[in-house]
């Protein structure tokens, strides 16, 4: 008996739920606009203040080298480059790292 009855409440909860419209959602004010756009802006620029430098010194610890070179640095001369750095700010000519 209470099964039956939980069978037909369900498809009837259910339908129920679906048959509402969604209620509109409330627009940010102008203010909270403005605040979102300083704090992009504020992202964005310290982004560009923490980013990987193209040349790394060499280690003086040769296992910290060799920690460096399995995480991809690549020796180059008498300094390292992080992974993904193709050309040497140092390179004399058209010297390419490899």
């Amino acid at each position: 008996m209470m099964t039956n009855r939980m069978i037909l409440l369900v498809p009837a909860l259910a339908l129920a739920a679906c048959g509402r419209s969604p209620e509109p959602a409330a627009e940010p004010a102008e203010a909270d606009r403005a605040a979102a756009a300083e704090a992009l802006n504020v992202v964005d620029g310290n982004a560009a203040k923490s980013a990987i430098p193209a040349v790394v010194p060499l280690p003086k610890d040769q296992a910290e080298l060799d920690r460096m070179i399995l995480a991809g640095y690549t020796p180059h001369g008498s300094h390292l480059h992080p992974p993904g750095v193709k050309e040497c700010p140092l390179a004399q000519g058209s010297e390419a790292v490899m």
